[in-house]
């Protein structure tokens, strides 16, 4: 039994402990009561609900029952949530308790303040760990609530510490989950779509987690969105990894708030660069995300239906592509891409944007998805973009997309589509059809896949051939385009019928098109290595070629497709035509195995003639069918073009094939001669030139002696002929003929088409004697008549007759005497005297270039036929004696003509050169004349003092280096030939450089080792050192190139070392030689680097080896030349480079260190030319090279570049403008966030340079870039920015002001003088500052700005509180100064006493809106000051206010009260005591005329006191002391303010105003009375009228002595009235009129003798008075007037005395005064009646002759003012006169006494206001019309 009796006895202990309890609870009257004992007792209470016994629960539930009506109903009760918190976590918690507590938890934390709220986030964060999914989901809902509040810590090693997410990391992984659903929760969303019969969840979300979200109901708009935000608030503390969290963010910046989708998207952009994209947890969240849970179609899903989440919205996918784009690990993440991608491109919820990503998502996986995941896919990522392209309402955008896509999944799976023709008959079938952007789109797709069409075999081959031929003729250019590309990659380029396409485009008239066909014809773009195409083995055989061209061209010549020119037809167009003849021509050499390059369509082509020689006469041996023959449709092809169209090419291939045929053909040219000679005098000079050698070639060949006589004398008579052409072709064809002639023997045959040109290439006659025989006398003949035309004035003849020549003289000697010097006849035609007329021509400067050209050329050849040529040595002296002579290219010319003269018979030009090689040797004669000439050249000529003679030279030796390199004599010399090169290398003239060079490569490539070590040494020596051989200086050397100095006055030259010297002793300074000489010396440098570049840029690529030990030296070098301002070696040294160096970027990255001191340290370079290409070859080693490693040396490169932005040369300053803005980029770049350490040392290094050196600088342009580039590095740094806040914002703060245009300033004095203006010139110059990029830079700062580094800061602030200079920067630091009170808050105490006492300084400043800007940021400061700091800011603007004679600080100082009131009006009444009587003193200073708003002052005692009266009860004692301080100043303006103040009080307070403090107010205002009169004193009466009337019970009833009675203050006043100020003098008597009346003391007999003057002024009182004083007497005579009808007593005696006299007066002076006085008289007469004791008398009947005497005296005047109809306002009062007069009457009953003549006049006067404009007055007269009785 013990144990039941145990038991029951705790059950009924509970029951008693649970009842005491619940009456404890029940009793409570108040919820603090409540409050109190539910933190007793609501968690035992909890704790008993799982006791063992029945009755307790079923009592606990009764009670907490209870509780829960009680405390819903008052939600500002507190629950004891710490100890709710620490029951359910418990581990002796069972369930039933935990059930029953999470209830409470959730009340009570919902009721918490935001601070308690936040701060419970860790603890909540706990209570998740084993609890069921019900209860956590309902702990996070109040977790993600009150993140929102909760403070994080800027220390990310702190946050976590404060929330240990990363140690509970599947509590974090839950959390995670439950703050992406919270940010998916769309706002007011409602849970029901239309026809939909239940709830559903809104997109992303499922519907378990949905009810768990809005489980406490759907949060309203606002307060989700402040939710959302403090969940990535939480996101962005660091305190979990970015991958974590990415997500998240992406789908929070998709939010339809802005608030929340921006602060998401700058987190997101924060984090992205360092977020993994490719880590395969992110990617596939992300899908996750977008595509929800993927349930196929026909299989049961193994996910409850609450839990299938659905997809994402449309915003969201629009999120979350452009990641699936940046991550290559996507297009790998099968299947879910390929679901992704078709919900973008086909799905139910989708849009244009989001197609257009879901199709370059296409391309992101042909891009970077693996084969293995790629193929098989690849057909369904086809038909899909297919299927795009089809539809064609599809948009134009994505469709072009969809084009690419298909493009590029060809090109990854070409067998796809290379069975497929049909597709591509389709897209070129579009490409036809579409528009605009979809063609380019089109193109695209297919150019990418044409590579997967090759190797085509069968039909679908022939359907391509077909395809490409049927394209090529379409109108539309990209359908050519497309069949240009697809025959140059399907087909190989042997390929016939894709060539005759290509052909076909060459000729097109888009550039592009034709550009592109003849890169594939010729090979001449570059291939996939990078190399260009040479030669080409790989072309088509010529002879089917030409077969099935002539097809293709009868096919065409029968269509429209032929071209018509004239009466001719051809079947293509010219530049097809002449295409197809060059390309043919191309072939020919190549069957011939002639390596061939596009170069040698033009170039050297006649070198392939002996190949093409014997491939013509294999073809020609097989006497086929002509028609068939590929030579004879050759030669038609060419026909039938050259009838059309007169082509130099085509000219040339016909003389070519009938050269090289040795006679086959000519026979066929034989009917045609006439057309050839037509040819032959074809106004092209090319085409006759071809055509005369054809037409010589012909009838030389198939004619006999005879017809060759007759065709000679023929053309030797068309010299006379009129026509231009005429003459020059036949004289062409004349030189062919003759040199034909000449060589050959005739047979006397009439066989001619047995001859051959074997038979023409016979020796003949080389003796050099004259013929003497009849048979070549027209020979001689018409060899005269050439000469003769050597010297024609028409320049074409003359070179036609020299060309002629020279041609005769090439292939045998002239058939001319020798001639000797003895020779006296002038007419005489010889040898000598023909080289001598050439050789005059060549050295006439009258004379055409190709004229002498053409001359020089000519007596080369001379000696080249004819083996014994006398006159050799005259030919060479009189060559070389033309080096005066400037031209380069009749040098040129002159230099081959030299070899010809020294070679003679040995010259490779001696051979026939359409039938033998150049390797055919010739016989061998003396050459001993080229060493004579190599000699000769280094001897006198390379030395020599002239420039151009040394470029001459250099030409020359160039031309025997070229010619005769490999022989002896020259080899001797090799070593002479390599110094005189090397000297011209340093000459100033480029040429002589440029050839100097490849003289040099010349003598390197036939030189043996130890001679290239030594020239390699040499160049890089002048390359580096500038340094030249020496050159002795004579008094003709040429210093200066001619005009380089300009002219002296009397126009002679400055250049030669003689001429300097006469220049410097004219100007009697011969140290100015010396100058002459050193700039003469430092443009010789320049040249001598610029010549061995171009030398070593001919020698880099074939000396790599010998040059690698020294790179390091030339590479830094060699990279800033690069950029010298100079044109050409800016060229050369880049040629070099190129040489030199194979990767640029390899070798920048290699010798980064040296290129980069190496460019720095000639920043300061005395050349000018030097700093400026420093500065560009800087800027492009900023631009492309990662400089990382070199981070260190920036500080120097800015300061350096700020010091050269400001050069003494322009173009240098603009160099080093580019340079700095590169490194202003190159700065940013690294001073970013992203970069972790690396942007931490870069921005420790840059930020002081632009900060001290670059903003402190007085280049503006310095300071601009210095600015700029310190605003981006603070938008990328972020909290790296935090060591250099400081010195960041001072340095801002005073470029604030620095950095101000300057024409503010001018326009700010100019508006000096108005106060007005210049404060809204400031206003808007602030404003405009704290807008500018400064101000937002500092901004950025200040959110660094912490304990560790605000002293530093507020100290800086300090200095530049107190001594900035400027507008700017006072006012920036005013705004700093609040942004740190707000920000840093308590860290601002201990340094916030310094900041009030400089920022006070500042609102003594001149400028009302600096002064304005102080007094807000000491509104600010106030509010973290210590309270001593406050009280002396006080002091000081009271003791400013009170003893400073200063309008504009006593201002300041109300501003700044106000602004303590509005941002810290606690702190204002702490101190209220001493500010607020200070306020309502000052709010009762004198405004200026018009101002009529409330002054600061007055707004901080409105806001500060609990209305007037109460702030004055309050602070009266306080503001006494005040006006008794302030009545005894010395400054008139305070004694007038203290007395208005009096006034005030008095007003205010009224009969509450009691001793002492009424007395001290009184005794005060009368102690300034006495004494003189000043201005504003009248104020002072005005005080005392209102504390005397507005207190008259009181000073009634008071029994204070030392109080002035009434009648002293009478006293007092009276005398005041006689003082002659008009002012003042008005407001005594004003004064003393109210006090009078008040009190209604007698004084009426001493205010009438005061009154007396005036009231009865005299008229010359006021004539001499000006319009002021006039008015100022007016108002002094309405107040006399109001005056005396205040001191009108009652009195009987006084009235007695006075009231006949006072009515009389009064009515007198009615009339003779203006209308303001009437009214005051009458208002004074109303009075006067008003207080008559004989209308108050009962026996009025029995004695009224006052009466009568008083209203017969007024009568008349009343009425005269009634009818002034002009003021209303007179006639009111009078009327009021009236009314007193007979209520009076009426109440005695004594209307009937009024006199009858009286009465009469009234009665009219009022009759007459019937018709009165005013009702009122009206109404009023009629009413007394009525009353006064008629006494007619």
């Amino acid at each position: 039994m013990k144990p039941e009796v145990t038991k029951m006895e705790k059950e009924k202990d509970e029951l008693f402990l649970l009842e005491r309890v619940f009456l404890r609870l029940g009793s409570c009257e108040t919820d603090e009561q409540l409050q109190s004992n539910l933190a007793k007792f609501l968690v035992p209470c909890l704790s008993k609900i799982s006791s063992e016994f029945e009755n307790v629960r079923k009592k606990v539930m009764e009670l907490l029952t209870h509780i829960n009506k009680r405390v819903k109903s008052r939600p500002k009760i507190q629950l004891p949530v710490d100890d709710l918190l620490k029951q359910y976590m418990s581990p002796d918690a069972t369930a039933f308790i935990t059930n029953f507590t999470i209830l409470y938890v959730k009340m009570g934390v919902s009721r918490l303040p935001p601070e308690q709220q936040g701060a419970l986030v860790p603890t909540l964060f706990n209570c998740l760990e084993g609890k069921p999914k019900p209860q956590q989901d309902c702990i996070l809902q109040l977790m993600i609530t009150a993140i929102q509040y909760m403070k994080i810590p800027e220390d990310p090693a702190k946050s976590k510490v404060l929330l240990p997410l990363q140690d509970k990391p599947q509590l974090t992984k839950n959390l995670l989950a439950y703050m992406l659903d919270a940010l998916l929760l769309p706002y007011g969303w409602t849970g029901q779509k239309e026809g939909a019969p239940t709830m559903s969840a809104p997109p992303g979300l499922t519907t378990s987690s949905y009810k768990a979200l809005t489980a406490e109901g759907i949060p309203e708009p606002d307060a989700l969105e402040k939710i959302k935000i403090g969940l990535l608030k939480l996101l962005g503390a660091n305190m979990l990894p970015e991958h974590d969290v990415v997500c998240l963010y992406t789908v929070a910046t998709a939010d339809a708030r802005h608030n929340v989708a921006e602060t998401a998207d700058k987190e997101l952009k924060r984090i992205s660069g360092s977020v993994d994209w490719n880590n395969m947890a992110v990617i596939s969240k992300l899908f996750a995300i977008y595509q929800g849970t993927v349930v196929v179609k026909g299989k049961p899903s193994p996910i409850k239906p609450e839990h299938i989440r659905l997809p994402v919205n449309i915003r969201v996918k629009l999120k979350i592509f452009p990641y699936f784009l940046r991550s290559s690990e996507s297009a790998n993440h099968f299947p879910a891409c390929i679901q992704v991608l078709f919900d973008a491109l086909f799905g139910t919820d989708t849009n244009a944007k989001l197609k257009s990503l879901g199709v370059q998502y296409v391309h992101h996986i042909c891009l970077h998805a693996s084969d293995a995941k790629f193929n098989p896919i690849a057909g369904v990522l086809m038909n899909g973009m297919i299927k795009l392209v089809k539809n064609s309402s599809e948009n134009s955008n994505i469709r072009g997309r969809a084009y690419v896509a298909v493009g590029k999944i060809g090109k990854r799976a070409p067998n796809l589509v290379s069975k497929d023709i049909a597709l591509l008959q389709q897209f070129f079938d579009a490409i036809t059809k579409e528009e605009g952007e979809l063609k380019l789109a089109i193109q695209e797709a297919l150019s990418m896949m044409s590579s997967a069409f090759k190797d085509l075999s069968g039909t679908n081959c022939a359907l391509m051939e077909a395809l490409i031929l049927q394209n090529i003729e379409k109108v539309e250019s990209q359908a050519r385009l497309m069949s240009v590309q697809y025959a140059s990659n399907v087909f190989p380029s042997y390929h016939i019928p894709s060539t005759y396409v290509l052909l076909l485009a060459a000729g097109d008239s888009q550039d592009d098109i034709r550009t592109e066909a003849i890169k594939a014809l010729y090979g001449v773009g570059q291939n996939e290595g990078g190399e260009k195409h040479k030669d080409r083995d790989d072309l088509p055989d010529f002879s089917q070629l030409v077969v099935y061209l002539a097809q293709k061209g009868e096919q065409r010549i029968k269509t429209s497709s032929k071209y018509e020119v004239g009466s001719k037809v051809l079947p293509f167009n010219p530049n097809t035509y002449t295409e197809i003849i060059r390309y043919c021509r191309l072939c020919l050499a190549n069957s011939s195995g002639v390596k061939v390059s596009f170069e040698s369509l033009s170039e050297e082509r006649k070198s392939h003639a002996p190949s093409i020689g014997k491939y013509v006469g294999r073809m020609l041996e097989g006497n086929g069918i002509e028609e068939n023959n590929a030579i004879h449709i050759y030669s038609t092809m060419l026909q039938q073009f050259l009838s059309a169209v007169q082509g130099e090419d085509a000219m040339y291939c016909l003389l070519e094939l009938v050269s090289v045929a040795k006679g086959k053909l000519s026979t066929k040219f034989v009917d045609k001669l006439p057309w050839i000679k037509n040819l032959m005098f074809n106004n092209r000079d090319s085409v006759r030139d071809y055509a005369a050698e054809l037409y010589a070639v012909i009838v030389s060949v198939t004619q006999d002696v005879q017809a060759i006589q007759l065709t000679i004398e023929e053309l030797n008579e068309n010299m006379n002929n009129k026509s231009l052409e005429v003459q020059h072709g036949s004289i062409l064809a004349l030189g062919h003929m003759i040199a034909n002639a000449l060589v050959s023997e005739p047979t006397g045959s009439s066989s001619v088409g047995d001859v051959t040109m074997e038979d023409l290439e016979t020796p003949g006659n080389n003796t050099g004697t004259t013929p003497g025989t009849e048979t070549n006398g027209y020979i001689v003949e018409a060899v005269h008549s050439l000469v003769k035309q050597v010297g024609s004035s028409q320049a074409l003849l003359a070179c036609g007759a020299c060309l002629s020549l020279g041609e005769i003289g090439r292939r045998c000697p002239l058939p001319l005497p020798d001639g000797s010097k003895e020779d006296t006849q002038e007419d005489l035609v010889t040898k000598l005297s023909l080289v001598k007329k050439l050789i005059k021509i060549v050295q006439a400067t009258k004379e055409t270039i190709k004229v002498r050209e053409r001359a020089s050329f000519c007596l080369g050849y001379m000696c080249i036929g004819d083996s014994k040529f006398p006159h050799r040595q005259v030919v060479m002296d009189g060559l070389v004696e033309s080096a005066q002579n400037k031209e380069v290219e009749l040098h040129l010319s002159i230099g081959d003509a030299l070899v010809c003269v020294a070679q003679g018979n040995m010259s490779p030009l001696a051979r026939n050169t359409w039938l033998e090689d150049a390797t055919t040797v010739p016989p061998q004669y003396d050459c001993s004349l080229v060493e004579t000439l190599v000699k000769l050249i280094l001897t006198k000529y390379v030395t020599h003092a002239s420039p151009h003679v040394r470029q001459c030279a250099c030409i020359w030796l160039l031309s025997v280096m070229n010619q005769c390199a490999k022989q002896t004599d020259v080899q001797k010399h090799l070593g002479d030939i390599q110094v005189a090169f090397m000297t011209m290398l340093s000459d100033k003239d480029e040429v002589t450089q440029d050839l100097s060079s490849k003289g040099l490569s010349l003598v390197y490539e036939n030189s043996g080792e130890d001679q290239r070590s030594g020239l390699v040494s040499s160049l890089v020596d002048t390359l580096m050192t500038g340094k030249r051989p020496q050159m002795q200086v004579t008094q003709d050397t040429e210093l200066f190139a001619e005009g380089a100095l300009g002219k002296t006055p009397d126009g002679a030259n400055m250049s030669t070392y003689k001429e300097l010297c006469s220049i410097a002793n004219d100007l009697n300074q011969p140290d100015l030689i010396y100058k002459f000489m050193h700039l003469a010396n430092h443009s010789a440098m320049w040249n001598s680097k610029k010549g061995a570049a171009f030398g070593f840029k001919t020698i880099a690529a074939q000396a790599g080896e010998q040059l690698a030990p020294i790179l390091h030296k030339i590479v830094p070098r060699l990279y800033r030349y690069q950029f010298d301002p100079n044109p050409r070696i800016n060229q050369a040294m880049t040629s070099i480079w190129n040489a030199l160096v194979s990767d640029t970027k390899k070798t920048v990255d290699k010798y980064l260190g040296e290129i980069l001191s190496d460019v720095v340290q000639n920043l300061t370079n005395t050349q000018w030319r030097v700093r400026e290409s420093s500065c560009f070859a800087l800027n492009e080693l900023l631009r492309r090279q990662q400089l990382d490693d070199v981070i260190g040396e920036l500080p120097n490169i800015w300061e350096i570049l700020f010091r050269v932005m400001d050069d003494i040369k322009e173009s240098v300053r603009t160099a080093a403008d580019v340079a700095v803005k590169t490194l202003s980029r190159v700065s940013i770049r690294l001073c970013d966030v992203d970069n972790g350490k690396l942007g931490e040392k870069a921005i420790i290094a840059i930020i002081p340079s632009l900060l001290n050196i670059g903003l402190a600088s007085q280049v503006k342009e310095v300071r601009n870039i210095s600015l700029k580039t310190i605003v981006e590095i603070s938008k990328k740094s972020g909290k790296l920015l935090k060591p250099h806040v400081p010195l960041l914002t001072g340095a801002l703060l005073e470029s604030l002001s620095g950095l101000e245009n300057q024409a503010l300033n001018y326009v700010s004095l100019q508006y000096s003088s108005s106060q007005e203006s210049q404060d809204l010139l400031d206003k808007a110059r602030i404003a405009a500052s704290k807008s500018s990029p400064m101000m937002e830079t500092i901004n950025r700062g200040i959110q660094f700005v912490d304990a560790e580094n605000l002293p530093e800061l507020v100290a800086i602030i300090s200095k530049l509180a107190k001594s900035g200079i400027g507008l700017g920067t006072k006012a920036g630091c005013c705004h700093v100064i609040v942004s740190l009170t707000r920000q840093c808050g308590a860290d601002m105490t201990p340094l916030a006493g310094k900041l009030l006492s400089n920022t006070l300084h500042m609102l003594q400043d001149k400028s009302g809106a600096i002064r304005k800007s102080a007094a807000t940021a000491i509104g600010h400061l106030v509010k973290v000051a210590k309270e001593s700091s406050v009280e002396k800011v006080i002091v000081k603007l009271k003791t400013w206010y009170l003893e400073k004679d200063d309008e504009n600080l006593k201002k300041a100082c109300g501003v700044t009260l106000a602004a303590i009131n509005h941002n810290a009006p606690d702190v204002l009444q702490r101190h209220a005591t001493l500010a607020l009587p200070m306020a309502f003193f000052a709010k009762h200073e004198k405004k200026k005329e018009g101002d009529d708003k409330a002054g600061p002052w007055e707004d901080v005692w409105n806001e500060a006191t609990p209305g007037t009266a109460g702030g004055l009860r309050l602070y009266l004692k306080e503001i006494v002391e005040l006006v008794e301080n302030g009545i005894k100043s010395q400054s008139w303006d305070l004694k007038a303010q203290s007395a208005s103040t009096m006034a005030s009080i008095a007003e205010s307070l009224g009969t509450s105003l009691v001793d002492p403090h009424l007395t001290l107010l009184l005794v005060a205002l009368m102690n300034g009375l006495p004494g003189r009169t000043w201005t504003g004193k009248e104020i002072l009466l005005q005080a005392l009228s209102s504390v005397y009337v507005s207190c008259r019970e009181t000073i009634q009833k008071s029994e204070n002595k030392e109080q002035p009675s009434p009648d002293i203050v009478v006293d007092a006043l009276l005398k005041e009235c006689k003082k002659e100020n008009v002012v003042y003098k008005t407001a005594a008597l004003k004064c003393t009129g109210e006090i009078l009346e008040a009190y209604e003391i007698d004084r009426y007999g001493d205010i009438l003798e005061i009154l007396n003057p005036l009231l009865n002024p005299s008229k010359g009182d006021t004539e001499d008075d000006d319009k002021d004083d006039k008015n100022a007497r007016f108002d002094l005579q309405c107040v006399a007037f109001e005056c005396l009808g205040q001191a009108w007593p009652k009195q009987k005696v006084t009235q007695d005395t006075h009231q006949c006299s006072s009515c009389a007066l009064l009515s007198e002076r009615l009339t003779a005064s203006s209308w303001k006085v009437q009214i005051a008289i009458v208002k004074t007469l109303n009075k006067l009646i008003d207080r008559l004791l004989i209308l108050e008398d009962d026996t009025l009947r029995g004695n009224h002759s006052y009466l009568d005497a008083i209203i017969t005296s007024i009568t008349p005047s009343i009425c005269i003012c009634l009818g002034n109809i002009k003021y209303a306002g007179l006639r009111k009062e009078c009327l009021g006169v009236l009314e007193t007069l007979t209520k009076k009457l009426s109440k005695l009953s004594c209307l009937d006494i009024l006199p009858p003549g009286p009465c009469a006049q009234l009665r009219d006067s009022l009759k007459a206001l019937e018709n009165d404009s005013q009702p009122e007055l009206k109404h009023k007269a009629l009413d007394l019309y009525k009353i006064i009785p008629n006494k007619e």
